[in-house]
């Protein structure tokens, strides 16, 4: 079986915000944001290690001593949530805030765009793994969540990967503190654009 992925953008949204596939023959399904070309992903392994984590290679080479943590190139880790329903899990979820929408880009060829979020809303990307022996009605959520459906993939052991989308009022989240890092020289001034 060959490799498969899907991947989705938000429309208006200067970067690919993800990128779910499955290499060849396995039953790990990885996240990646294409923009930041490969230096970080999740993990969804199907041990139930799950994981957030820089790429070895990227973390040796562009983090600097002083930012690293006794984690090493892992962000975070976790194991396999619980089940939203018998077969049916929940496994990622990926929010775009409406006011990170802010660039223009043309339709691209291969990738799902979701439309952008109202003001004070966010589109929420949504991965769930489905066993086999579950006979869904469309795509999961359909009806109780009303997502649109994005794209699946059907994993060698029968289980379906599938990628959905909804808006969502904006969550409430935690107020961040820390001191951001850049990477590679870049700045501040990196994170604004002509918008």
């Amino acid at each position: 079986m060959p490799e498969q992925s899907i991947r989705s953008t938000v429309r208006d949204f200067a970067q690919l915000l993800g990128s779910a596939g499955t290499p060849a023959g396995k039953e790990d399904v990885y996240l990646a944001c294409r923009e930041l070309k490969g230096a970080m992903k999740a993990s969804l392994h199907q041990s139930g290690s799950w994981h957030l984590a820089y790429d070895a290679g990227f973390f040796d080479t562009s983090v600097r001593q002083e930012d690293r943590t006794n984690k090493g190139r892992f962000i975070d880790k976790w194991q396999t949530p619980a089940h939203l329903a018998p077969g049916v899990l929940l496994a990622f979820r990926i929010v775009t805030r409406c006011g990170a929408v802010f660039t223009s880009q043309p339709e691209m060829s291969g990738i799902f765009s979701a439309p952008k979020p109202a003001e004070g809303r966010a589109i929420e990307f949504d991965l769930f793994l489905v066993e086999p022996m579950i006979v869904l009605s469309g795509w999961p959520g359909k009806e109780r969540m009303k997502t649109e459906f994005v794209g699946s993939y059907t994993l060698p052991s029968g289980r379906t990967v599938w990628i959905v989308y909804r808006e969502i009022p904006m969550p409430q989240l935690p107020q961040l503190r820390g001191t951001p890092k850049y990477f590679e020289g870049r700045g501040p001034e990196d994170l604004t654009g002509d918008t």
